[in-house]
């Protein structure tokens, strides 16, 4: 059993403490006799307002160095401020990551097809400074052959944010370990297009039923959503 690292910020909790949902679904969900314990869920979602904000930077001072990116940052700001999203059962137990990092499959051909990019202290960086090590790290992933180190080992403590960027799905199922993904939530983004005034992306979340659901994904949408209203 290896230690959680400090810089992700575990915090143990006792199922049967928590309140309401939590206090027997926990448990419930993960044990070892549930087939899935897992709901998918595909949305169009409307990014008119976060294309809008995106598009509004100047050139010369971009939010973002792409649309994806600009997403990723925004929903990890709004995974933040929603704690069932960021339980994690490890080795047995559960805990809360205060801080967990961003794992970002990397599509790059060839027999590799996909590399690993993860993203430490997220949940602390303004847009600039993530736009900065994204820019930076996606280089380096693309660049270099094999794994990014450490990153198997880090992948059960992550939020999972692929993209998609040419595929315009309407339904997307993703496998699972049960002896890995324990309490993760997964999403992908998919090809963003227009519809009439409005500009839509598919997003495919993954939600694990002992802690997240179709409720909190709503309530995390819309919080995600309300970030793009602000001045």
């Amino acid at each position: 059993m290896n230690a959680i690292p400090a810089r992700f910020e575990p915090h143990r909790i006792e199922p049967t403490k928590q309140p309401g949902w939590l206090g027997w679904a926990l448990e419930f969900f993960s044990g070892p006799d549930l087939q899935n314990p897992h709901v998918d869920v595909t949305l169009q979602l409307d990014v008119t307002r976060a294309w809008a904000r995106y598009r509004a930077a100047p050139s010369a001072a971009p939010l973002a160095d792409s649309f994806f990116s600009f997403l990723v940052w925004h929903l990890a700001q709004a995974l933040a401020r929603h704690p069932s999203f960021n339980l994690r059962k490890i080795d047995g137990v559960w805990y809360r990551l205060g801080n967990p990092p961003i794992f970002i499959p990397v599509a790059v051909g060839g027999d590799e097809r996909f590399r690993s990019l993860v993203l430490d202290d997220v949940y602390r960086q303004d847009l600039a400074t993530f736009s900065a090590r994204y820019r930076d790290r996606l280089a380096r992933v693309r660049a270099e052959a094999g794994e990014e180190a450490g990153a198997n080992e880090i992948f059960r403590f992550a939020h999972f944010i692929g993209n998609l960027s040419n595929l315009r799905f309407t339904g997307l199922t993703l496998h699972w370990r049960p002896a890995q993904m324990v309490g993760q939530s997964f999403f992908y983004f998919g090809q963003r297009y227009a519809d009439g005034e409005r500009m839509l992306i598919p997003l495919s979340a993954r939600l694990h039923h002992s802690c997240t659901d179709p409720f909190v994904l709503n309530q995390l949408i819309e919080d995600f959503n309300g970030r793009f209203d602000q001045d």
